[in-house]
């Protein structure tokens, strides 16, 4: 996937994740503003980079392991020693999958959710804004169950604000919001369902915002917004607590159905697979099953 231009001479590489950065730039801009305002030091590099989840859960296991080796020697090129991530489904597999299917991985992957609460809780000063608003949280099942962080996310929230209203279902017992798997590609009926679902569990706990540490989850959450349920992702509710806005676009998005989001999702997976095919690795053709 596309990650831009060098920012500094740090050896930790930012990675948003095909999705942060293909469907929510704006958020991209965002964690990169939040990491300057919170001392964070990272580097962004120009290539083109999937951490290969997709074909990884789709059960192309040699194509996934192209990838990891093809990334792998980008980031040696680069003088990446560690790496960061904002999205739960990278961070698994690089820290599971990549030391499975390379015996020469040797890269740091890094906490990024510790490494924010930590600089919170030495530079509480930039907290600009209180949110003093009680919400929910949302675990994403790749960074809960997946990786076992649970109480990271939650101490930022309580540390700019928020007071957790925990829903009956949290934690390592948390239900599926229905974005994994592809689910919203190959059963969009039932990952709404499913979604709508968590969305009401919110809603009978009297909370009024849902507050996720994944776009994925964001994406299907968002789309499925009802009833007055806000969905909020972890870089906004930093963004609004430390002063940095996520910019708005200049025009607000029309409402679209479910069917219009699903094909816009298919063609934006498309340019994410344009782009791994222009590098000359793989044939994408056969993701379509």
């Amino acid at each position: 996937m596309g990650i831009f231009s060098l920012f500094s001479q740090s050896s930790t590489l930012y990675f948003p994740g095909c999705v942060t950065y293909f469907k929510f730039n704006e958020n991209f801009e965002l964690y990169k503003k939040i990491f300057n305002k919170l001392g964070i030091n990272f580097k962004t590099i120009n290539k083109k980079i999937c951490c290969g989840i997709s074909a990884y859960e789709l059960g192309y296991e040699q194509l996934t392991r192209k990838l990891a080796r093809r990334n792998f020697e980008i980031f040696k090129e680069e003088g990446v020693k560690s790496i960061l991530t904002n999205s739960p489904e990278a961070y698994k597999m690089f820290l599971e999958q990549y030391p499975e299917m390379l015996p020469d991985w040797n890269i740091q992957i890094k906490n990024l959710w510790e490494i924010i609460l930590e600089k919170l809780t030495i530079k509480a000063r930039l907290i600009r804004h209180k949110a003093m608003e009680v919400v929910t949280y949302h675990d994403s099942c790749a960074l809960g169950r997946g990786c076992g962080i649970y109480e990271e996310p939650r101490k930022i929230l309580e540390l700019i604000g928020y007071e957790i209203r925990e829903l009956p279902d949290s934690k390592i017992e948390s239900i599926c919001c229905g974005s994994c798997g592809g689910l919203p590609l190959t059963n969009l009926e039932l990952a709404n369902k499913i979604a709508r679902e968590r969305i009401l569990q919110a809603k009978r706990v009297g909370v009024k915002k849902i507050i996720v540490a994944s776009m994925d989850n964001y994406q299907l959450l968002k789309n499925n917004e009802f009833d007055g349920i806000e969905i909020l992702e972890l870089s906004e509710v930093l963004g609004l607590a430390l002063g940095i806005n996520k910019k708005e676009p200049e025009f607000k998005e029309e409402k679209i159905t479910a069917e219009e989001q699903l094909i816009r999702d298919i063609e934006a997976d498309k340019k994410i697979q344009n782009e791994i095919k222009e590098e000359g690795i793989m044939e994408v053709k056969d993701w379509n099953r």
